[in-house]
């Protein structure tokens, strides 16, 4: 395995650690909703990156470059995404929005020989097919009646496909902008689009601050940017399956912070998943 692919596995892995922290903060921001929360987690990430880059002289790795286009398409997927993936949690259950936004690794894998022209895996599609079935034991998903929820489920469908493309979107340009650069410029869009959501009165935003800076940071600001550049590394496919990783991280948080209760689909899903990744970072 070379270094360059070691370092973007490990950016993709930490990313999607960092991500199943949204739910645990989540949970303690009140009487905001799904949109507000968005538009909060996208503009203080934007604020606490452009400020970095101000005081550091940095600006200049953020400016426009070519396919400019294609990095607009990206910011717009990436706002798609997380409006869907709210209207599914809002309108099914956690459990529908997550095991539906994380059918991106199989679009991923089998457009991405179409679209990027990586070659394809067979040991991929046994990762994917561990992995998915892995989603599905920690989802629970005896539980789940899809067809009480028609909203959620198209919501949750569409929060998959545009995840799938915000992907290969990143993986496209990301040889001409860093995932610093695809990061700052998709918040600086999202702002904008979801800024009627931020009309919220001051008492909430403040009485939430602390949380709602927590989210801009860890799995906002680090989480996205480590992720698209780990992007740049390895394939497009390997790095939506690693990204499975997030639900686990959030379930094992859950457990430690939440003290939910553990149990033995949980741990046989997590186990699957792990063997996932492993089998997709493992180079021949």
């Amino acid at each position: 395995m070379k270094l360059t692919d070691f370092k973007g596995y490990g950016e993709i892995i930490i990313a999607s650690m960092l991500w199943g922290f949204i739910g645990i903060l989540a949970k303690k921001i009140v009487g905001m909703q799904a949109q507000s929360i968005i538009f909060y987690r996208v503009a203080f990430a934007f604020m606490i990156l452009f400020t970095v880059l101000l005081i550091t002289g940095n600006l200049d790795k953020i400016k426009l470059k070519n396919k400019k286009i294609h990095l607009l398409l990206f910011g717009m997927l990436q706002v798609m995404t997380m409006v869907t993936y709210f209207i599914a949690i809002l309108n099914a259950s956690v459990s529908v929005a997550v095991l539906l936004l994380y059918t991106a690794p199989v679009y991923v894998t089998l457009l991405s020989p179409v679209f990027l022209k990586e070659s394809f895996s067979t040991k991929g599609v046994i990762a994917l097919i561990l992995s998915i079935t892995g989603i599905s034991l920690i989802v629970n998903l005896e539980n789940i009646e899809f067809f009480q929820y028609p909203i959620g489920i198209i919501a949750g469908i569409l929060s998959g496909i545009f995840y799938a493309f915000q992907i290969m979107t990143s993986k496209y340009i990301s040889t001409t902008y860093s995932g610093y650069s695809q990061a700052f410029w998709s918040f600086a869009l999202a702002m904008l689009l979801l800024l009627p959501a931020g009309f919220v009165p001051l008492e909430i935003v403040s009485g939430n601050i602390i949380y709602l800076i927590l989210l801009a940071i860890f799995p906002t600001l680090f989480a996205i940017s480590l992720y698209f550049n780990g992007l740049k590394k390895v394939r497009a496919s390997s790095a939506s399956i690693l990204a499975l990783i997030e639900p686990l991280s959030a379930v094992i948080l859950a457990v430690l912070i939440l003290s939910e209760k553990i149990s033995v689909p949980l741990l046989l899903g997590g186990a699957l998943i792990l063997a996932g990744a492993a089998l997709v970072t493992k180079d021949e």
